[in-house]
């Protein structure tokens, strides 16, 4: 596809007729249109989607669904005045060309009031020499043959606000369709099944006759009642599949607003994180204070004893102590034996009576009185020294286990510190902005959602695989009892080569798919290297969404994007595509594979270069004429500047836009 030019009538800004032509040179592809904001670049663009698909996304402040210039539309108004906008696009498409037209008449019904008619389109094309009108109702499907609109936002490219490509919907379809799959996708629809009454094959299977045979009609039941219940399980995966589309497109949603605050939502992670630790470091430190004030009161007393315990010991070291004494007898304990009349140790002790001196045991416990205090003191002494020398051997763990005690509570009070000081500092950086704890929750009854409806959908395949096995045994029961007739036997030839090809494009096709998936990610991958200047990869999944994966710690992950780098993602998938539809593709594994041509596309942008910085300008600029048949691009001189010294080479045309005022601008070439 190639654009030769495009007119405007009236459209917006663009009063009266002005034609803009492109070039078609196949080395100098680039055509180039300067102008500053609110110049008309993007009016151009989007009389490109007007014309083609009767759509224009203009801001809202601006009275979008007005097309009529504003100074036609004062200088001609009256009553009953009509006026006409359209745009003309002259393109070739598989060596054809067209001429596609679209008319929006408004009516003025009070001076001023315009209403607008029933826009009009028209595509003509040339054939020998002769030009030929498309039949009327047809022309919608003529230019979503030669470009899908679905894809149209990424041919016709406004920069500053096409949405991303990995938020992108129903994109499969349509890209399967620009690469040439598309007319062998639609003949196997066509082909069908028997389960599938309104396809070829399901009509001819209805068209058995089965009457008279018992068994042929409890087969036919079985094959009824199987595909009734494959009907229903396929619209039960349907409907798990939109549920599905709808919670990975809220799965994105998610996983956008958390790649975009991936610091935000690690420092609040790590807050909490630290928010347990002082927790737990203010529970240790309060245990280490009660065990350092036990300790304290138990033995601060006798340790503070020490000095004084070391005077005694030296005072008391030449005491005369002997070991005669019982440790701890007193005097009134042995008088207390004496009265009761008995030693511990059981002997009798008889007290002297009438002037005997009573018996030896009394003698020897009475000899013990002068080893007690106050008559002997040496006992006392001992005493004393071995209270002495027991206090000092408790106190001698005393010192390190307290000096320990007061290093664990000084440890735990800096770490309560630098935690509360590290919290402090996570709480400022992250003042005022959203809990992403909410959003990772959220994220995880998502994939929990994700997981159940793909088991959903799982159990659902199995069952149509039973339900499908029976339909075969069942089938294979009918066919053989049908078969008598001519007639059945002409459907049942029919059917056998219909599912035969049905087989062949089944496997053929998902190859192929799987092939041009493959392709395109690789010339994504080359693209997106030579216009990135960083390491990343590209990742395109079965449909045709775009993520890309960064490595992080030996490990490949998922990475937030910038604006700018998404504009680099989106230029790269874009550029990718384009190359793949120039080559030839091919469906099957030998010679005699469909083979069929695919249609180079041209690439028509809007401020291309918005958010990217100079070195990301030059790489793109590099980059898009060679992998597109023709780029047209509307550019603000100051960004062309970093552009012009790559891609001048390349460019065949140069236009620039003359802005008179806000509701007049012309095209100057």
């Amino acid at each position: 596809m190639l654009i030769k030019s495009i007119t405007l009538n009236n459209f917006r800004q663009f009063k009266g007729k002005q034609t803009l032509e492109f070039s078609t040179d196949t080395e100098k592809n680039v055509t180039v249109l300067l102008g500053d904001n609110t110049f008309g670049k993007t009016t151009i663009l989007q009389a490109f989607n007007w014309c083609l698909y009767g759509v224009a996304d203009f801001p809202k402040d601006s009275n979008p669904d007005f097309l009529l210039n504003l100074e036609v539309a004062n200088e001609q108004a009256g009553i009953e005045q009509k006026c006409e906008v359209y745009v003309e696009l002259v393109l070739e498409h598989k060596n054809t060309e067209y001429v596609v037209l679209r008319k929006q008449a408004y009516v003025d019904r009070a001076y001023g009031n315009w209403n607008s008619l029933n826009s009009q389109l028209t595509v003509s094309y040339k054939e020998n020499g002769i030009t030929k009108q498309v039949r009327e109702g047809e022309e919608r499907n003529i230019i979503n043959g030669i470009l899908p609109q679905s894809l149209s936002g990424y041919f016709f490219f406004d920069t500053e606000r096409v949405s991303d490509i990995s938020t992108r919907k129903d994109l499969s379809e349509a890209v399967k369709g620009l690469l040439g799959l598309a007319a062998v996708g639609n003949a196997r629809k066509h082909l069908g099944a028997r389960t599938l009454k309104a396809t070829a094959i399901g009509q001819w299977n209805a068209a058995l006759d089965s009457s008279g045979d018992e068994r042929a009609r409890e087969a036919e039941e079985t094959i009824s009642r199987e595909s009734d219940r494959i009907e229903s399980l396929r619209e039960e995966i349907a409907n798990a599949n939109k549920e599905l589309d709808s919670l990975n497109i809220k799965k994105e949603k998610i996983a956008e607003i958390l790649r975009d605050n991936q610091n935000t939502a690690e420092l609040q992670r790590q807050q909490q994180n630290l928010e347990g630790q002082l927790e737990q470091e203010k529970g240790e430190l309060a245990d280490a204070n009660k065990q350092f004030l036990k300790l304290f009161s138990a033995n601060a007393v006798s340790y503070y004893e020490l000095p004084l315990t070391d005077q005694a010991k030296e005072f008391l070291a030449n005491a005369n102590v002997d070991d005669k004494g019982i440790r701890d007898m007193t005097e009134a304990s042995i008088r207390d034996i004496v009265k009761r009349g008995r030693c511990i140790c059981g002997a009798e002790i008889i007290k002297p009576e009438n002037g005997s001196l009573g018996n030896e045991a009394y003698q020897h416990i009475m000899d013990e009185l002068n080893y007690v205090l106050p008559a002997h003191l040496g006992t006392a002494i001992m005493s004393f020294k071995e209270l002495l020398a027991s206090n000092e051997r408790n106190l001698a763990q005393f010192y390190p286990t307290f000096e320990q005690l007061y290093k664990t509570i000084q440890k735990h009070r800096d770490t309560i510190a630098r935690l509360e000081d590290d919290i402090a500092r996570i709480e400022a950086s992250i003042f005022g902005k959203e809990n992403m704890s909410s959003y990772e929750s959220d994220m995880n009854h998502i994939k929990e959602s994700i997981k159940r409806m793909s088991e959903k959908i799982e159990r659902a395949n199995r069952d149509i695989g039973a339900s499908q096995s029976a339909i075969e045994q069942a089938q294979k029961v009918y066919d053989g009892l049908v078969s008598a007739s001519d007639r059945n036997k002409r459907l049942i030839r029919y059917l056998a080569y219909a599912e035969k090809i049905c087989d062949w494009i089944d496997e053929t096709y998902a190859e192929k798919e799987q092939e041009m998936r493959t392709k395109l990610q690789e010339k994504v991958n080359n693209i997106f290297s030579r216009m990135y200047h960083g390491e990343r990869r590209v990742q395109i999944d079965n449909q045709y969404h775009v993520t890309l994966f960064a490595h992080l710690n030996g490990k490949e992950v998922i990475t937030g994007e910038s604006e700018g780098l998404k504009r680099v993602k989106n230029f790269a998938f874009i550029a990718g595509l384009v190359d793949l539809a120039k080559e030839k593709a091919s469906l099957g594994k030998n010679s005699e594979a469909v083979t069929w041509d695919n249609e180079a596309y041209p690439l028509v942008m809007d401020a291309p270069f918005s958010n990217a910085d100079e070195t990301h300008i030059k790489n793109i600029s590099a980059v898009l004429p060679e992998v597109a048949n023709q780029v047209i691009m509307f550019v603000m001189e100051k960004d062309w500047q970093y552009a012009e010294s790559v891609m001048s080479v390349r460019v065949g045309k140069y236009c620039k836009l003359k802005k008179f005022s806000e509701s007049h601008t012309e095209i100057e070439e």
